[in-house]
Parts: structure tokens; sequence; C-alpha cells
């Protein structure tokens, strides 16, 4: 299959992914304005000593690209989330994947957030840098994402600092049928299984 035809499939796929996610009515999914004050309300506060980075580009859910002072186009990767798969080279597009991207996208392209790293490993296997993120207005971003079925809890050990607070945000989603908890996807976004925390 050549690499032109690719591109047009996943854009197809992710236009139906799209569509179906608001039960197949063909509207655009949205997040809700109530699961996001609630996360407002119960947010962490962005630690003592946070920073403030610019979101220049996002990549996909769970991954975008920052100017810190001195620091221009750092990779991040969010900690402690899991959005499905829209733009991972060799992989197919997963269900749900292009309206999370499409919402991190929406959310955090050219807006000044704080961010922090928590003690541990400070980036990825692919040199992405870990950070917890927060909007101007005190939304925990993976907080937002797990909430509204965007993605899921994914604990990232040794930073694991918010992993309680994300896996109740999920376990809230999958019982209320959020996002990729629901129809289409009905949880079935991910080739790997999921993290529970404490790990076993």
């Amino acid at each position: 299959m050549s690499l032109s035809l690719r591109r047009r499939l996943a854009l197809l796929l992710g236009v139906l992914a799209t569509a179906c996610s608001a039960g197949g009515s063909g509207r655009p999914w949205q997040p809700s304005a109530v699961v996001e004050r609630g996360v407002l309300a119960r947010s962490p506060s962005a630690p003592a000593g946070s920073r403030s980075a610019y979101v220049v580009r996002v990549v996909d859910g769970d991954t975008l690209v920052a100017d810190l002072p001195g620091r221009p186009s750092v990779r991040v990767r969010l900690v402690g989330v899991d959005s499905p798969e829209s733009v991972k080279p060799n992989s197919p597009v997963a269900c749900f994947g292009p309206v999370a991207s499409a919402y991190s996208k929406q959310l955090l392209t050219g807006v000044t957030v704080s961010v922090a790293a928590e003690p541990g490993a400070q980036t990825d296997r692919y040199g992405r840098e870990l950070w917890d993120v927060w909007m101007p207005d005190g939304r925990f971003v993976a907080g937002l994402l797990v909430a509204d079925g965007l993605g899921r809890a994914y604990p990232f050990p040794p930073q694991v600092q918010f992993a309680p607070f994300l896996q109740t945000l999920q376990a809230e989603a999958r019982a209320a049928g959020r996002g990729l908890w629901g129809p289409p996807c009905h949880g079935r976004s991910f080739s790997t299984p999921d993290r529970a925390w404490p790990a076993p």
C-alpha cells in the first residue's frame, strides 16, 4: 500500500471515528462542560517551582511540542495519561485517536501552561520529556483527558504522584461510557493492557 493511500485511509478513519464518536449522529464530539468544571474543582494544584511553557504544537492527544525560556521546541509526553494513537508510525489509527488529538490541539495550541516534572525519570524511551501540565485556569490537563474519555489513566513509575486521582477519573468515565469507553470504541482503543496503580 502506497504512503499516499495509507494517509488517505488514515484520514477517512479519523473522519469516521469523529462522526461515530457522537453515537453515529455525524456531529463532532464535544467535551462535557459539567465534567470539565468537575475536573477544575478537583484538580491538584501546580507545585511551587512549576515553570511556564508555550505550547507550539500538539502532536496527538498526549504529546506536544513546547517552548521554555532558552529551550525552544521541547518534545513532551504528558505523564499519567495514554491517548489512543493517531499518528504513530507503522501503527493503525486507533478508535477515538483523532478525536483525542483534535481536542488536545484545540485546548493547548498557542497556550502558555504551567508545567512540572515529578522526581524520577525525566524522559521516555523516545526522548520526550515527561511533564505534568496545567491550564492557565488551573485545570490539570491529564485529568481533563481521562475524565472525558479522551485517554486512559496510565501510570509511568516512578512519576505516579497523580495516579490515584487519574484512576478515579477513569473509573467515573468508564462507568458513564464517556468518550472511548462508549460507542463505537467500548474501551478497545489500545493494543496494550491497562496499568493499575499501585502496581501488583
